[in-house]
C-alpha cells in the first residue's frame, strides 16, 4: 500500500515539474536584506587580533580578540583585557597577510586600547554611529572572532541601555548597551553595528552561566577615548580650539550632524570665522559626520597649508579657511 501511495505523488511531482520550477523562480523574496548590505559595509574594517603573551616566548601566538579600524591610518581600537600584557600583537585582515601591530595607549577605566597597525596601506575604516538615540529593542549585529571563527555574525537586538558591570581587573563598567546577540571568548574587541552599518559599540563582556546577556560599550565613550588620545594637538600640535557637540536628525545620509557650541579665544577656528551654532560639514577636505572626525582631518596639515571649514550657518553653505601658522596660539578646546 505504501508504494502505491507514493506513485502516483511521484507521477505528479514530474508531471508538475515545470510548473514548480517556474513558480519557485517567480517566488524568490530578496536575499540582500538590510542586514547583508549592514555586515557588507564592515568588511575590511574588522581585525583578528593574534596576541603572544610575555613569557610566552616561542610558544605561538593566541586568538584572543577583535579590533576595529576607526581610520583608514590604520588606529584601531579593541579591549583592554584583549592585548594586556601582550609581547607581540598581530591583526588579521581577510586576504591579507597577518600586519604587526602596536598599542599606542590603554585605558583601563573603560576596558579600551588603541593600536597601530604597522604597515603602510590605506585601510577600512568602520564610521563610528551615534549613542544618543539608541532603542531598546532595535536590531544590532555582532562581529567578531568566537572561539577562533573568524568574522562571524551574530544578530540581536538591543535588550537594555545604560547598564553597569564590574570586570575582573576590578573597574566598574558604565552606560554599557546590553544586547542579546550571541557573544563568546574571541568576541572581545569586536563591533556591534546598527541596521546602516555604525559602530555603536564595542563587545566587551558576557553575563556568566546566562545566554543572551552581553554588553558592549557605547561609541560615545569610544568617541570620547579617542578625541581624548588621538586629538590633533597631540598628534600634529594643531590646536582648533573648537568644543563641539553632536546632533541626530532623520534616518538618511550624514544623520549625524557636528555643531559648534564654543571657541576659544583667537583660536584658529575661530580666526577662520566659524561661530558657535555653525554646523561642520567638512575640515580639510574630510566630511564630518562625528567630532573624532575633527581631530584626525588634521593630523596631516602643515604649516603653510590652507585649512578649510565649510559649514552650514543657518541653511547658508559657506567655505571658511586660514592658513596654518608657524604656531597656532592657542590648546585645542575640550571636545564634548
Amino acid at each position: 500500500m505504501r508504494s502505491l501511495c507514493l506513485r502516483p505523488v511521484a507521477s505528479a511531482l514530474s508531471a508538475m515539474g515545470l510548473f514548480w520550477f517556474a513558480l519557485g523562480v517567480s517566488a524568490q523574496h530578496a536575499r540582500r536584506t538590510p542586514i547583508v548590505e549592514a555586515v557588507e559595509k564592515t568588511q575590511g574594517a574588522i581585525a583578528t587580533l593574534k596576541v603572544e603573551k610575555k613569557g610566552n616566548f616561542g610558544r605561538g601566538a593566541d586568538l584572543v580578540g577583535t579590533a576595529v579600524i576607526v581610520d583608514e591610518r590604520g588606529y584601531a581600537v579593541t579591549n583592554r583585557h584583549v592585548i594586556f600584557s601582550a609581547a607581540r600583537i598581530e591583526a588579521c585582515l581577510p586576504g591579507a597577510n597577518p600586519i604587526p601591530a602596536r598599542v599606542v595607549v590603554e585605558i583601563p577605566s573603560h576596558d579600551l586600547a588603541i593600536l597601530k597597525l604597522e604597515s603602510e596601506r590605506t585601510y577600512k575604516a568602520l564610521p563610528l554611529g551615534p549613542s544618543s538615540d539608541l532603542m531598546v529593542g532595535e536590531t544590532v549585529l555582532a562581529i567578531s572572532n568566537p572561539y577562533g571563527y573568524a568574522h562571524s555574525v551574530s544578530r540581536g537586538i538591543i535588550s537594555a541601555l545604560n547598564r553597569e558591570i564590574k570586570i575582573p581587573g576590578g573597574e566598574t563598567l558604565r552606560d554599557l548597551i546590553q544586547t542579546d546577540a550571541p557573544i563568546n571568548p574571541g568576541s572581545s574587541g569586536g563591533p556591534l553595528i546598527n541596521i546602516n552599518g555604525e559602530l555603536i559599540g564595542i563587545n566587551v563582556a558576557m553575563r556568566d552561566g546566562a545566554q543572551g546577556i552581553g554588553f558592549a560599550i557605547p561609541a560615545e565613550n569610544i568617541k570620547n577615548v579617542l578625541i581624548e588620545q588621538l586629538n590633533a594637538k597631540k598628534m600634529n600640535g594643531v590646536g582648533h580650539g573648537l568644543a563641539c557637540h553632536e546632533r541626530v536628525g532623520a534616518e538618511g545620509a550624514n544623520r549625524q550632524r557636528v555643531v559648534v557650541t564654543e571657541l576659544e579665544e583667537r583660536s584658529l577656528a575661530a580666526q577662520a570665522g566659524l561661530r558657535p551654532g555653525d554646523e561642520i560639514v567638512q575640515v580639510a577636505g574630510r566630511i564630518v559626520s562625528n567630532r573624532f572626525d575633527i581631530e584626525r582631518a588634521l593630523w596631516d596639515v602643515k604649516v603653510g597649508d590652507k585649512i578649510h571649514f565649510q559649514v552650514d550657518r543657518r541653511g547658508q553653505k559657506l567655505q571658511l579657511s586660514i592658513v596654518l601658522p608657524a604656531s597656532t596660539p592657542v590648546a585645542a578646546g575640550e571636545l564634548r
